[in-house]
């Protein structure tokens, strides 16, 4: 081969190198970092020039109603990096639902069952007393010992009568037996569920806590997606309006309305530190502890007649459909109806378990309150105000009213769960804690 020819093939064979390292490394990026929008999204002065023409107007509305179409795809797409992990929360939740109802089921069927044991043996007791002071055998063996022609028939009815006592006895010994027998196996069986169903819960914490830390950096990559969805929605809304030629107005209202959520955050905030504060001078002040203000510490018995503490939730709203509504067993929470962008508070302190995006509940915060008990809000308007392990005051904000996922209008979809931390008891009618 000649020098010339070598060379130039070892000058080829490195810009092959080379483009195959710039493939790879464009490869590796590409499933390494997240798939982010790299649009040309427009700017208030496109939308200030549009509106000088009609047709440059109808030009953009639809170059951005375009983008707001990708852009949802692309929120959507956020939203859900961690369905799997949600789902598997949600499949763990309702096996431990089902084991605990299980378990409740068979002990209610053990302790009814050892109650008719107790009851047959009672009966079979009363039955052999009652032999045995009539006389029995030994009484029956003095008749036949003394019995001549006028003693024969009474002899004979008595042992008739003997041996159907006995057969009653029997069969009422045999029915106790078997009835002890049934509720001795209630007992294992019930047993054996609760053993289940503390496995379960113990799966279920395991979940939880991989859901919880899974979701944690979703926030700012669905944060910066909603925040750039309502920036076009605005500037559409702008481009369209027919009774302006300047965009001012629209920029001067989007200012004023983020002053007044925060003015309203910062308000709340401070309204739930002060009842915080009260509260805790009130229980250094008295030393009689004061009536409960927390939620209760176990199942309801009877449904209390005051709101036993809890905060409400939101304000100036209607109950649109309660707890399991009739056709919807899997209605496990009371709807709140009332208008988008109403601030969204915790109903008692507590630590932010989790902000989240569940498919059919939208945008979701799950607080976990000391005392064992759990809330959770959903169809928000957008990601949560809160982070996974924030604490928060009871009337603190979370987030805002909204009708994401399976929704068909503003509203909040309340839920409450007691016991998390000593017994599993399900969902609970909130109704049946707070007056609503």
């Amino acid at each position: 081969m000649r020098v010339g020819a070598r060379s130039r093939l070892r000058r080829g064979l490195a810009m092959l190198g080379v483009g195959v390292f710039i493939v790879g490394m464009a490869v590796t990026q590409q499933v390494n970092a997240p798939a982010a929008q790299a649009l040309d999204l427009p700017t208030w002065d496109d939308v200030q020039a549009a509106k000088q023409n009609q047709s440059a107007a109808d030009k953009k509305v639809k170059e951005i109603q375009q983008l707001i179409v990708e852009g949802e795809k692309e929120l959507d797409r956020r939203r859900n990096l961690h369905s799997t992990t949600i789902q598997e929360l949600k499949d763990a939740e309702a096996a431990l639902a089902a084991a605990a109802d299980k378990a409740a089921t068979l002990n209610e069927e053990a302790a009814t069952s050892r109650k008719e044991a107790e009851e047959a043996a009672d009966r079979a007791g009363v039955i052999v007393a009652q032999m045995y002071r009539s006389g029995g055998v030994d009484r029956s063996m003095e008749l036949f010992l003394d019995a001549d022609g006028s003693t024969t028939d009474a002899l004979l009815e008595r042992m008739a009568s003997m041996s159907k006592a006995t057969e009653r006895n029997s069969k009422v010994s045999e029915a106790a037996e078997q009835t002890a027998n049934t509720a001795d196996s209630l007992g294992k069986q019930a047993k054996s569920a609760e053993a289940e169903r503390e496995v379960l819960r113990a799966d279920k914490k395991v979940k939880e806590d991989a859901a919880a830390t899974a979701v944690a950096s979703q926030s700012v990559l669905v944060t910066e997606q909603e925040e750039q969805q309502r920036d076009l929605e605005i500037k559409l809304e702008a481009l369209q309006d027919k009774t302006t030629k300047t965009v001012d107005g629209y920029k001067e209202r989007l200012r004023i309305e983020e002053e007044q959520r925060k003015a309203e955050e910062e308000r709340l905030r401070k309204e739930a530190e002060e009842a915080e504060r009260r509260r805790k001078e009130e229980e250094k002040n008295n030393p009689t502890p004061p009536p409960p203000t927390g939620p209760p510490t176990g199942p309801p018995t009877t449904p209390p007649t005051s709101s036993n503490g809890w905060t409400l939730p939101t304000s100036g709203y209607y109950v649109s459909e309660g707890y399991r509504s009739p056709g919807r067993w899997d209605h496990t929470g009371i709807d709140l109806a009332t208008a988008c962008w109403t601030p969204i508070v915790s109903a008692a302190s507590g630590t932010v378990r989790s902000a989240y995006w569940d498919g059919p509940g939208g945008n979701m915060v799950t607080v976990d309150h000391s005392n064992g008990w759990q809330t959770r809000y959903a169809h928000m308007v957008k990601w949560a105000s809160v982070a996974p392990g924030q604490w928060v005051n009871a009337g603190q904000l979370l987030g805002y009213v909204g009708t994401t996922g399976a929704s068909t209008g503003c509203h909040l979809h309340f839920e409450m769960i007691p016991g998390q931390h000593d017994g599993w008891f399900g969902f609970v009618n909130p109704a049946d804690y707070i007056r609503f």
